[in-house]
């Protein structure tokens, strides 16, 4: 295929003969400007749209398939392009992934596969004889992001990840006219009969077959359709929303400056999934998992005295290189660790943490303990949780965090420190995580705290290098009324810091929102999208 560096296509504008393409797909019409060559466009019905789309130039350096007479779509780089014409006709093609804004772009075809373009209509469903094997079925062919160079315009429209051509059957027109999160799915639902917001703050067991036909009934009432069928896909993740955290009593509840902030925030994140059933497609919690033999619990560190360190106590590199704060001995040999080698560890982590700007250690309660109560889900958030997938047909997507004992984990996507001093892991980079929330058009993040586990997994997420280079901090969502920051009267407050974390992030492009505000009123994608 020819690609030229010095064509310029002017709002998407190219010249095909009816030997380049097949004819248009009926169900396609509605969203292409057709006009007989020589003559003028005809302006799309949606001039919103089209004011989105910049004029740019793409490349195409690879188009591995031939048009047919029916409909053939290509995955190009996350967006999937429909490329029809009108026979004897000039076209303006836009390639849209339902629920996205759409793009326009321009096609070059060389003699050889305008030739192939025409033999194909005699058997569209075959493979070239002449082509490579990898080449047989246009279906199925997928292009790879490298092989496409996107203007700006096109690339702050593009979704965080276009799911692979096939998992959603249908036309474009189809899916976008029958995609489940549409109408008054989106609208907010009311709160369902067994949601008690006064025993959001206790511990008690979910009824899970009660929750059952409690929320069979609900999808039959206002017609939820699994949320497979979304068109626009949206990922709300849940940052270790346990009791430990969010319930009071519990050894490391986040009361906020108020004093209840995990408490309200619980019960206004249950509101949230509760009204938005129709549009959240998938819920990720994380679980923070420890055991009583980690770095940051007072078990593992003594001083000159062999005393353990008070609660909260911040041991830095000078301490430690000092001697004022020491690995204790028996509990490294409880973790079959040699006492030299956990004791060269303890100054290579907190030297470590300090150059690279994190937190310094803090000794913290005990906390999350992996097969406890306080590790296990706020009871009602649980509760809210199964009563979506069942209503949606949708799993969550649990992601333990935090169990390597030599190492803090507040991000859900990677360690505090990834490595020892000699170079062996600690815990990995959750990079599969980060590549499925990438599938997402949208991914809304809360839970506790906000100064720490919930801030360090924002700044992860937008300092991933396919974020960045994708550009795609727009389709992040912070719900700034569904987190609190943790303070501890008399010894620290990590409020500002949080706050200044939230604006950096806001700055970045991300986008801080309410959880009672409606989904098709937030900026963004996500009102766009849903709102139309």
């Amino acid at each position: 295929m020819k690609h030229s560096d010095d064509r310029g296509f002017v709002g998407g504008e190219l010249e095909l003969d009816r030997c380049e393409t097949g004819m248009v797909h009926p169900q396609l019409t509605n969203g292409i400007g057709a006009f007989a060559s020589g003559s003028q466009v005809v302006e799309d019905e949606r001039p919103a749209r089209r004011e989105k789309i910049e004029e740019g130039r793409i490349r195409l350096r690879r188009l591995a398939a031939a048009v047919g007479e029916e409909e053939v779509e290509w995955r190009l780089g996350g967006q999937e392009v429909s490329p029809v014409a009108l026979e004897d006709a000039r076209v303006l093609v836009v390639g849209e992934k339902l629920g996205r804004c759409g793009c326009a772009f321009g096609i070059e075809l060389d003699r050889q596969e305008r030739r192939l373009g025409s033999e194909r209509r005699e058997d569209p469903r075959g493979a070239d004889a002449a082509a490579s094997p990898d080449l047989a079925d246009a279906r199925a062919t997928t292009l790879a992001c490298e092989h496409l160079e996107e203007p700006a315009g096109v690339r702050t429209a593009r979704a965080l990840e276009a799911a692979p051509l096939g998992e959603c059957e249908g036309s474009l027109h189809e899916r976008w006219d029958h995609g489940c999160n549409t109408s008054s799915v989106l609208e907010p639902l009311p709160l369902p009969p067994h949601w008690a917001p006064e025993h959001v703050g206790e511990v008690w067991r979910v009824d899970y077959a009660s929750r059952f036909e409690d929320a069979t009934h609900w999808r039959e009432e206002h017609e939820l359709a699994g949320a497979a069928k979304d068109r626009f896909r949206i990922a709300l993740v849940v940052v270790d929303v346990q009791n430990t955290f969010c319930t009071p009593g519990f050894e490391l509840f986040v009361g906020g400056r108020s004093g209840a902030g995990a408490l309200d925030d619980s019960r206004r994140l249950c509101e949230f999934v509760y009204r938005n059933l129709g549009a959240i497609t998938q819920v990720f919690p994380t679980l923070d998992t420890h055991q009583a033999l980690q770095i940051f619990h007072r078990i593992l560190l003594l001083d000159e005295q062999g005393r353990h360190p008070a609660l909260f106590t911040q041991v830095t590199a000078a301490d430690v290189a000092s001697g004022r704060w020491r690995i204790n001995p028996a509990a490294a040999d409880g973790l079959g660790l040699d006492a030299n080698y956990a004791e060269e560890h303890l100054r290579y982590y907190t030297r470590t943490l300090e150059e690279g700007g994190k937190f310094g250690l803090t000794i913290w309660p005990f906390h999350a303990l992996r097969g406890g109560i306080g590790y296990a889900l706020v009871s009602a958030i649980e509760e809210a949780l199964f009563f979506h997938t069942i209503a949606r047909y949708a799993p969550a997507g649990y992601q333990p965090k935090g169990d390597n004992p030599l190492t803090e984990h507040y991000s859900m996507l990677g360690p505090e420190v990834e490595a020892d001093r000699e170079g062996e892991p600690l815990g990995r980079r959750n990079q599969p995580l980060i590549e499925e929330l990438l599938r997402y058009d949208a991914v809304v993040i809360a839970g506790q705290a906000k100064s720490h586990c919930v801030a360090w997994t924002i700044q992860d997420l937008l300092d991933d290098p396919t974020v960045q280079r994708r550009h795609l901090e727009e389709k992040v969502y912070l719900l700034e009324d569904c987190t609190s920051s943790v303070v501890v009267p008399e010894v620290a407050d990590h409020t500002d810091d949080a706050n200044a974390a939230f604006a950096r992030f806001a700055e970045a492009g991300a986008h801080i929102v309410r959880s009672t505000e409606p989904l098709v009123e937030w900026p963004g994608c996500i009102g766009e999208a849903l709102g139309r």
